[in-house]
């Protein structure tokens, strides 16, 4: 028997049933193609862990930029003083309070 196979893999009636398409190339050799799942009646396409894994990658990826844009946004530059950071008031007066009370421990 050689072709394209589907087999049930996983059930869990009545809402539950993962079925897994293979292709067949001998009777001993099997490779597994896709994935699929019905869940409470409605069919869905497993993803790929390659679909997977660059969705997340791109994710964090972009999370990395957003903080780069806002440390790139605060920094300010000086030909005598070089580069620091550009501080509120608010800011300021935190980072003294902080200073103080670990200098007073």
């Amino acid at each position: 028997m050689v072709g394209v196979e589907f087999s049930v893999t996983h059930q869990e009636p009545p809402s539950l049933f993962v079925i897994t398409k293979f292709r067949r190339a001998s009777p001993t050799k099997v490779t597994p193609i896709a994935v699929y799942y019905i869940l409470d009646g409605n069919a869905y396409e497993a993803p790929s862990v390659h679909s997977i894994v660059s969705t997340r990658a791109l994710s964090s990826i972009k999370q990395v930029e957003k903080a780069f844009a806002l440390a790139r946004a605060h920094a300010e530059f000086h030909p005598a003083t070089g580069y620091s950071w550009a501080e509120s008031n608010e800011q300021k007066n935190a980072r003294k309070a902080a200073l103080k009370d670990i200098q007073l421990s």
